[in-house]
């Protein structure tokens, strides 16, 4: 397992956040509850996972739990990368 975490902590941390969420972001704090990511954050933060890990996510892999926290996106990346073989 490869541990992304500063790969996705950089991309939010330049393209998300704005200047009243700067600070100190972990891997287990929430995006979604820390106003970081809402609906369309989730949609470019999945078009730079597909572009930066050569991935496909469907549909169906589009929920919470995949992107609620740095985390749960590094787990996320890791298990798709470990299926795509």
């Amino acid at each position: 397992m490869v541990d992304f975490t500063e790969t996705v902590r950089s991309f939010i941390e330049k393209e998300m956040m704005t200047q009243a969420h700067k600070g100190t972001l972990s891997p287990s704090d929430s995006l979604i509850d820390k106003g970081i990511v809402d609906s369309l954050g989730v949609q470019r933060l999945i078009a730079y996972l597909e572009q930066e890990f050569d991935l496909q996510i469907a549909d169906t892999e589009i929920v919470p739990e995949n992107f609620e926290t740095i985390g749960s996106v590094v787990n996320f990346i890791n298990y798709k990368l470990t299926a795509k073989g």
